[in-house]
């Protein structure tokens, strides 16, 4: 026995490629559909920018490096100043001269970081209202594209009301006797199928609504952001005047304390031990100063090295809409809410994504094995086998379904994600066992009267007949055996109003009484049965049989035929000459 169902192959790991920086792609590397390696390079982008903040970078730590020289040249100026009172002046004087030019150097190095982070938010500003544009651009778009899948909507509602209005029809001449059972369900067919495509275009319709609220959110989040960087940057501008004019007066103060260092030489003399630990500390400063410029170098060369974006694995890219020109914004930005780069899929483990029934479920198990075919590759049939089933279930046209992962065996390489796939997941099998097209089985309930009568001379096996009840109602039936004083007759089951129990009835043959006030017990019961064709070219010989197992096609007897027995097909239409079998 097999569960059947559809479903598209998708790779069982995927990678998604985002940046951690943002800039524009000066170089592409690969396409849709090209085999990668592990750390393959896979764009670039513009690193202008970020090689400028590396330089800056390079310039903090030499400065560091150049104050720290400069505390330990501190240190040993005071250590001698300190040790030997001829030398004290000079050494003060040279400390002092030393601490103008580090306060100049400072004041270099910072005034450079101001303007610096001046044209870093001035390029983000720019590349803010860039996206800006593109996320508009998007937007209408969207919105374009919100109509189209309204217009299918509107033609879906169209096509459904009509198959409706055929199924209303299909059902009257049906119960008319004017058309074919198969007619008629070709007509529901055809309303289910009308039925998913209007549920199917809805739900386009609602994901595009989602999806434009999704990018006026970006463009609000856009505008702000803007907003917020204008503020910055006027904040930035006011900060570098204020700076200039404070490092100017640090200058004046500095050169100040040169010709304050004489005056002070003796305090520092009284003090010798509070100044040695002053100068210490000054120096565990510096290094201090040293290790987050350093720290900042990294940063800013990593930075610089997340421009060039490797492959993290081995695969397959998929999912790259994105050409040479474009922005990308960095998947670390707060604001960022654009889709990954593009997604590196690893083609080496395949699997079918279904949904199955829930009425299903019952009989799957993982491990079980599955026949797997594509559309892309008819003649092949692949091997699999149930790799995930899903706990919860999923509403989907008000069906309940479970999703289920088939692994492809071996995963061959001609096998692409997003193919579509038709899956049979083998949930029993028997061998040597008798098979029955499910379209030869009718399952019809059956009624069983046990009449006792005096005289059963005017009744005979296989002979027509009908039972009267004692309000009028007539049912008819067919005389199964006479015994010596009681008849047993099998009534037509699908007949309204027969209750079982016992009652009392009249028993007509040919339309003329027989019996009347006649005790009787019915037994109502459900069978199944087939029309054994006996080869007199009529409707076949009505034949109970026991059935097992069953799928959508086939069905196991036990009991009731052999393997040598023709039936008729119930719902195949009658070629010239009879039904077929």
């Amino acid at each position: 026995m097999r569960i059947s169902a559809t479903g598209n192959l998708e790779p069982l790991i995927d990678v998604e490629i985002k940046s951690n920086v943002e800039g524009e792609i000066v170089r592409l590397h690969v396409k849709n559909g090209d085999k990668v390696e592990k750390d393959q390079v896979l764009l670039e982008l513009d690193p202008e920018l970020y090689q400028e903040g590396k330089k800056q970078a390079e310039a903090d730590v030499a400065t560091a490096k150049a104050q720290v020289r400069q505390a330990e040249l501190n240190i040993e100026l005071k250590n001698e100043r300190l040790d030997s009172g001829l030398t004290q002046s000079d050494a003060d004087l040279k400390i002092s001269q030393a601490n103008v030019e580090t306060i100049q150097a400072t004041t270099i190095t910072q005034v450079s970081q101001a303007e610096t982070n001046i044209q870093t938010t001035k390029n983000s500003l720019q590349q803010d209202n860039i996206a800006l544009e593109q996320a508009k651009i998007t937007l209408e778009q969207g919105k374009i594209t919100l109509s189209e899948h309204e217009a299918s909507l509107t033609s879906a509602k169209v096509s459904l009301d009509n198959a409706k209005s055929e199924l209303e029809r299909n059902k009257e001449l049906f119960d008319k006797g004017l058309v074919s059972k198969k007619a008629l369900e070709d007509a529901q067919a055809q309303h289910s199928n009308a039925e998913v495509q209007y549920g199917n275009a809805q739900k386009r319709v609602d994901s595009q609504k989602q999806t434009i609220d999704s990018q006026r959110r970006t463009i609000s989040a856009r505008e702000t952001s803007i907003v917020t960087r204008e503020g910055i940057l006027a904040n930035e501008e006011l900060n570098l005047e204020n700076l200039k004019r404070q490092r100017q007066i640090a200058e004046e103060e500095a050169q100040l304390r040169v010709d304050n260092s004489k005056t002070r030489l003796q305090e520092l003399i009284s003090t010798f031990d509070n100044e040695k630990l002053l100068t210490q500390q000054s120096r565990v400063s510096a290094e201090a100063n040293k290790l987050r410029r350093e720290s900042s170098l990294k940063n800013e060369a990593e930075r610089l090295d997340w421009t060039t974006i490797r492959a993290p694995m081995a695969g397959l890219v998929t999912l790259l809409e994105l050409e040479e020109g474009e922005i990308v914004t960095s998947g670390r930005s707060a604001f960022s809410q654009s889709p990954p780069i593009m997604t590196i899929v690893d083609p080496s483990k395949m699997v079918v994504k279904t949904f199955i029934n829930e009425v299903d479920m019952e009989r799957l198990r993982l491990n079980q094995g599955a026949k797997i075919k594509v559309d892309a590759y008819q003649a092949k049939i692949y091997d699999g086998t149930v790799y995930e089933i899903s706990p919860s279930g999923q509403e989907q046209d008000n069906i309940i379904s479970f999703e289920v992962m088939i692994e492809v065996s071996g995963s061959p390489e001609e096998l692409r994600p997003g193919m579509s796939a038709d899956v049979d997941i083998i949930t029993h099998e028997e061998k040597d066992v008798l098979l029955l097209p499910i379209d030869a089985l009718i399952n019809v309930p059956s009624a069983i009267v046990t009449a006792q009568v005096d005289d059963t001379g005017p009744y005979k096996a296989n002979q027509p007949i009908e039972v009267q009840t004692i309000s009028g109602k007539i049912f008819r039936g067919a005389v199964t055996n006479v015994g010596s004083n009681d008849v047993t007759i099998s009534l037509d089951g699908s007949q309204r109003g027969i209750l079982p129990g016992p009652t009392t009835l009249s028993l007509l043959v040919k339309g003329k009484k027989k019996a009347d006030g006649v005790r009787a017990t019915i037994n109502v019961s459900k069978g199944k049965f087939v029309m054994l064709n006996d080869g007199g070219g009529g409707k076949g010989k009505r034949t109970e049989v026991e059935t097992g197992m069953q799928n959508e096609t086939h069905a196991i007897i036990k009991s009731g035929l052999k393997a040598s027995d023709r039936v008729v097909l119930q719902q195949r239409k009658p070629p010239p000459g009879g039904f077929g079998q």
